[in-house]
């Protein structure tokens, strides 16, 4: 009898488990088979609509003639460049952020299809950057230039431009200096033993002799 008395336990207790198993099981599944609905929110709607914001600066920035990658929505190098060109060329903070006066300006800029970022020029700028607030831009520089004539090159640096343009059959250059938010033509004396101190990337557009 000693050794049938702890068998009945054991078989009495694995009888309770099953049955609390059993009952675990079936309010599992009637809560499954219930007809209930769970509503799972997930990030996917949100990025599909940052992907579409994206977008949208891209092809404005497209419009300005600031970028020509592709318009996936995707921010990467290339697109990052083309705000700080923006940026730059419009004489806004280089933060590289599209923040509400960068989006103001270049909603506004798309708005007067303007070319910000190149205009009539038909090679890249050396670069996009100067210490002043005048843009570096073809329709900046060519404001100080003779009516008329045909950017072709440019480059800016340390607050000086130099300008490459044809007017009528002529190549001609020209060396620019910034003062305030405008620039200012050197004249043709700037070139030569004058030109000592000027920035290279200027000089090698502005006085090609000199390279």
């Amino acid at each position: 009898m000693r050794t049938t008395r702890p068998f009945r336990f054991a078989v009495a207790a694995v009888g309770v488990a099953l049955l609390v198993a059993a009952g675990c099981g079936s309010d599992d599944k009637k809560s499954d088979d219930s007809g209930a609905t769970t509503t799972v929110t997930t990030a996917a709607g949100n990025n599909a609509e940052v992907v579409k914001a994206d977008k949208a600066i891209q092809e404005e920035l497209h419009e300005v003639g600031c970028y020509s990658g592709a318009i996936d929505g995707v921010f990467g190098p290339e697109t990052d460049a083309a705000i700080l060109a923006f940026q730059s060329a419009s004489g806004l903070e280089t933060d590289g952020e599209i923040g509400p006066e960068t989006k103001a300006a270049l909603s506004q800029a798309v708005a007067k299809k303007e070319k910000v970022c190149g205009s009539t020029a038909t090679t890249t700028p050396t670069s996009t950057t100067t210490p002043s607030t005048a843009p570096c831009t073809a329709t900046a520089l060519a404001k100080v230039l003779p009516v008329g004539v045909q950017i072709t090159n440019y480059a800016c640096s340390d607050g000086y431009a130099g300008v490459a343009f044809t007017q009528g059959d002529t190549d001609q250059t020209a060396l620019l200096e910034a003062e305030g938010s405008t620039w200012n033509d050197l004249g043709k004396g700037a070139c030569g033993g004058a030109s000592a101190g000027y920035p290279p990337a200027v000089l090698e557009i502005a006085c090609p002799a000199e390279k």
